[in-house]
């Protein structure tokens, strides 16, 4: 069946107002990427974000008075790489955090009204340049998964309790310098899904529950050719088992789309669904997804850059129908910044986990300034009623 994309780039005409300053501020630029990376979660009433600064790793809580940095657990994880992936569940939040060549896995463990952090592992990846970016994932039988790509190698570390790992594993190679990976739960195990511009393929592989820490399935080809293949990831699973992959293709051609939502069903077949047609003006890039709190509901995300003028770049959100995955709904604009503030907003984040039923269904994204701006994506439901 052909697919026929949708043009997803014009401006929306918004049924709300759209988030336009920010929340808060660290001190560095972009702290809310990297691209496959999630950096919020939210527990006990609160969402909370795992954010970089100059000195390491800052814990911050969303409160009634609005973002409240924990500068205790700041300080406690001074001198650590900043930039993280988050991973929470009942053991607590557990996270890689990595920088240059470094790595290193902490826990935050509840500790009254805040977190008590612990510093489970460290170490160093060998590689002639700095490594992109990384990511964690825990399987059905609580083993935990980090992966990155370093030196043109897709490499995998695991361990069973967080504190002793094993590796790195190779389960890919002949990558481009700027090829990154992703690692995700599935169901019955995790995979790792990663690009490779060397090719122009995009792959995946994966780690059943049941198999020892270093035996690994045979590569599976998403998709090779036509220039398919970019080092933008985002990944989530909903409660069918399908795997829902957002990415960018390298197409970049006026009238072509840009952007491949990526589905791998529980039973490992795929479907490669282009969207987001690529304007004169508007570019849409970095591309997420994420699955509200029935675990069937997808919304999809991305940056429009606006080529003619970038602090008019803005962050949309739309809905995709399950029942016919290639008919996007046009997404709405939810944090455009004021023109005041000269912002180019990139990176959104968001939670692993789906969105809460009983919170604000909140990403964040941020700008070169360190500003940290939020949008509830519950005003796309209300907006549809």
């Amino acid at each position: 069946m052909t697919i026929r994309p949708l043009v997803l780039f014009a401006l929306a005409a918004s049924l709300f107002a759209a988030s336009d300053h920010p929340v808060f501020q660290v001190d560095v630029p972009h702290p809310t990427a990297d691209k496959p990376q999630s950096k919020v979660w939210y527990t006990g009433g609160s969402w909370w974000a795992l954010l970089p600064r100059q000195s390491g790793p800052s814990l911050w809580q969303r409160t009634a008075s609005g973002w409240k940095e924990h500068t205790a657990v700041t300080t406690a994880l001074s001198g650590l790489p900043g930039r993280g992936d988050v991973w929470f569940d009942s053991d607590g939040v557990t996270a890689v955090v990595m920088s240059g060549h470094s790595y290193a896995v902490i826990r935050l463990r509840p500790h009254g009204t805040t977190w008590a952090p612990k510093v489970l592992a460290r170490w160093e990846a060998a590689s002639s340049r700095p490594v992109e970016t990384s990511t964690i994932a825990r399987d059905g039988r609580k083993r935990w998964w980090v992966s990155s790509t370093v030196s043109n190698r897709v490499l995998v570390w695991t361990s069973a309790n967080g504190e002793n790992w094993t590796g790195p594993t190779v389960i890919g190679d002949g990558l481009d310098e700027d090829d990154i990976c992703a690692v995700t739960p599935i169901r019955g195990g995790v995979g790792v899904f990663w690009s490779n511009q060397a090719v122009e393929g995009v792959f995946f592989r994966v780690h059943r529950d049941q198999a020892a820490a270093g035996a690994w399935d045979p590569v599976e080809t998403v998709e090779i050719g036509n220039r398919t293949a970019d080092d933008h990831i985002n990944a989530a699973l909903t409660a069918d088992g399908t795997l829902w992959v957002a990415t960018k293709n390298s197409v970049d051609i006026v009238g072509k789309p840009q952007q491949v939502l990526r589905l791998r069903s529980a039973t490992g077949h795929w479907r490669n669904i282009p969207y987001s047609i690529l304007d004169k003006t508007y570019g849409p890039s970095r591309p997420v997804v994420v699955v509200a709190p029935d675990r069937k509901t997808v919304y999809y995300g991305h940056t429009i850059y606006n080529r003619s003028s970038r602090i008019q770049d803005r962050i949309e959100f739309g809905r995709i129908d399950l029942a016919s995955p290639q008919s996007l709904e046009t997404p709405e604009v939810v944090i455009l910044p004021s023109p005041a503030l000269h912002s180019r907003v990139n990176d959104i984040t968001r939670a692993k986990a789906p969105l809460p039923a009983d919170g604000p269904w909140l990403v964040l994204a941020s700008d070169g300034e360190g500003r940290v701006y939020e949008s509830d994506l519950r005003m796309l439901k209300a907006a549809r009623h």
